[in-house]
This record gives C-alpha cells, sequence and structure tokens, in this order.
C-alpha cells in the first residue's frame, strides 16, 4: 500500500477540525501564514455541489481581508474547477496529481511564493491532501469531509487507502489518532 512507502508522520496534519468555518485564520496569519492552498471537493463544496453559498463567500472574503492570497489546488479536472474558482475570483490549479509536488510547485510559482513557511494547506483527505503537504514541508490542516456520498470511485479507493495509514498512526500515537478519528470521521 501507498502508506507503507512514507513514515507515519508525513500522514499526520498540523491540526484537524470540523470544517473550514472552525479554523482561526487571524491566529495563522499572526503565525507567519500568507498563502493558502485549498483543496475545493468535499472540503469546501461537495462533489455534487458546483458553486459557492453565500456562507462560503462571506468566509474566503474575510480571509482575503485578512491578508492571506488564496489558491485552490484540485485533482480534479478544469471545467469543474474553474467554474467554481472564476465565479469567486480565486486562481486554481487542476489535475494537480496530489500527493505529489507538481501541482504545489505550479501554486508557488503562479502566487510567487518563495517561503514555503508561509504557506498553509487545507484538505479533506490523509492520502492526497495531508500527504501532499507534508512532503512539501507545507503546514496542513485537515477538515470533516462535507459528504462522502457523493465522493467519486478514485476518492472512495483513497478513503479505503486512509484506514491503513490510520492504523500506522495509531501505533505511533494514539492521542493524534483520536483527535483524527474524532474530527475527521
Amino acid at each position: 500500500m501507498l502508506d507503507n512507502f512514507f513514515r507515519v508522520t508525513k500522514f499526520i496534519p498540523k491540526q484537524c477540525v470540523e470544517s473550514i468555518y472552525d479554523i482561526d485564520f487571524n491566529k495563522l496569519y499572526e503565525e507567519g501564514k500568507k498563502y493558502i492552498l485549498c483543496d475545493v471537493d468535499n472540503t469546501l463544496i461537495p462533489y455534487d455541489v458546483f458553486y459557492a453559498d453565500e456562507k462560503l463567500r462571506k468566509l474566503l472574503d474575510e480571509i482575503k481581508k485578512i491578508g492571506f492570497q488564496i489558491m485552490f489546488v484540485s485533482n480534479n479536472k478544469n471545467e469543474r474547477i474553474s467554474n467554481f474558482s472564476n465565479d469567486l475570483g480565486i486562481k486554481f490549479v487542476t489535475s494537480a496529481k496530489k500527493p505529489l509536488k507538481l501541482g504545489f510547485k505550479k501554486a508557488l510559482k503562479m502566487l510567487a511564493c518563495k517561503n514555503k513557511n508561509e504557506v498553509l494547506t487545507i484538505g479533506d483527505q490523509l492520502m492526497t491532501d495531508v500527504l501532499g503537504s507534508n512532503r512539501m514541508k507545507f503546514d496542513c490542516i485537515l477538515v470533516r469531509p462535507l459528504k462522502k456520498s457523493s465522493e467519486k470511485w478514485y476518492t472512495k479507493f483513497n478513503r479505503k487507502m486512509e484506514k491503513h495509514a490510520l492504523k500506522r498512526i495509531k501505533k505511533y500515537n494514539i492521542d493524534i489518532y483520536n483527535e483524527i478519528e474524532e474530527k475527521h470521521e
């Protein structure tokens, strides 16, 4: 399994929260974060939703007012993500191939970001968002998936892979495992 090729620590996020609305963005900005690379599907909207609701629009506007530059980094196709992103006026990278570094590097270049310590990622999957972020040495916040029932077959496969990674995390540190299980499952 893929999780056996990486150290268990590569699957551990900096923080676990219920949703993007539970993140203290002011505190993160004060800590030096300036860029947010955010997943879209099941992090911000379910797979069967195509545009942001008013609550999400308001939050993204507040995050921008704090001073963050936001970019969406998604493994999904251009058609889906471009419609969502363009409606919000936020730059994006599609077909990012997370957990590979390619999409993240493209995002950094587009943002002209030189300092990885200023980057925060947000996503709902251990196998793509957390692993990819940790491979890039970014801090990552893991959110609970919004709607698993609408996930595509490849995401369901990743969820099965996550279970293997979670078993390793449980052996490594039960407290971290419990936090992920409580907020993520």
